[in-house]
């Protein structure tokens, strides 16, 4: 039988619970905000980036194509802004 009397442990709901809270704040801040809107740009523009150089990276070792022309094409095909 389970002792009424002994404390049970809560640390994973209440770590679950920050963590939720500090997301919505940050998307909130993200999507709510000027500042945030230009995050947003900055954060899609890295992402693009880094896509562009493994995609690019890859076609190099798999390839006879050199990197820097599969850097092109692959800037091409996801279209920067």
């Amino acid at each position: 039988m389970k002792n009424p009397f002994e404390k049970e442990d809560h640390t994973g709901l209440i770590v679950g619970i920050a963590f939720g809270v500090a997301a919505g704040i940050g998307l909130g801040w993200l999507y709510l905000t000027e500042s945030g809107a230009t995050s947003r740009r900055q954060i899609r523009d890295k992402f693009k980036e880094g896509i562009s150089d493994t995609v690019a990276d890859l076609i190099d070792k798999k390839t006879f194509i050199p990197k820097k022309f599969a850097k092109v094409a692959t800037d091409a095909v996801i279209k920067k802004k």
